[in-house]
């Protein structure tokens, strides 16, 4: 008897069964038994899947098949490419810091990151912006750019240079410096500026 296989998929899945189904028809077409390992790689080679669950039914060669969804994080753009539309040029960093770039793109309000397509540098990004986040509590990071320096851009409009080094001591300097700055400037004007964090003992701020 030809085995079966059962599906259960995450409903946040943005990708259809079929598409699924296609990607490991070659393993499992008029199959007796099947290549668990195989089909697991495949259907995990799809951007979209974060996870593939497989197991086997008891005394039988059917499989059941349980697909995780990834989770956005951060949208994310390349620094090295000039246009948007070009491919792995934009793509999502998943809750794990994974970097993914599928063709099949959705709407999202999480932050955006930009830097190199290196999973090194993009899992130091997520991190970083974990912490920063963390650090900086209610003030939300709308942005986030990790060159050969930091740069931050909190909501509304708030632009914050870190530059390479001390970054987190930077960061509470600037924490510090805004709440004080809000008892005296407008806030109309203090969330539109740039806060250049870069020198020992101070700041530069422009409007």
């Amino acid at each position: 008897m030809k085995a079966k296989i059962t599906w259960e998929i995450d409903t946040k899945l943005p990708i259809a069964q079929t598409v699924l189904k296609k990607s490991i028809h070659a393993l499992t077409n008029n199959k007796y038994q099947f290549d668990t390992d195989k089909i697991k790689q495949l259907l995990e080679f799809q951007p979209w899947v974060a996870q593939a669950h497989i197991t086997k039914k008891w005394l039988s060669n059917d499989i059941k098949i349980k697909i995780k969804s990834q989770q956005i994080a951060m949208r994310w753009e390349n620094n090295d490419c000039k246009k948007k539309q070009a491919p792995h040029c934009t793509g999502y960093i998943s809750n794990n810091g994974e970097l993914f770039s599928p063709q099949k793109t959705v709407k999202s309000a999480a932050p955006l990151a930009r830097s190199k397509a290196n999973p090194t540098i993009v899992m130091q990004l997520y991190q970083d912006y974990q912490n920063y986040q963390k650090q900086a509590g209610k003030m939300l990071i709308k942005s986030f750019s990790k060159t050969h320096i930091d740069r931050l851009v909190f909501k509304p409009n708030i632009k914050v240079n870190l530059g390479y080094q001390q970054k987190n001591q930077r960061l509470a300097r600037f924490l510090k410096t805004y709440k004080k700055l809000r008892k005296k400037v407008a806030r109309k004007r203090l969330d539109k500026a740039t806060y250049d964090m870069r020198y020992p003992k101070g700041f530069t701020l422009k409007y």
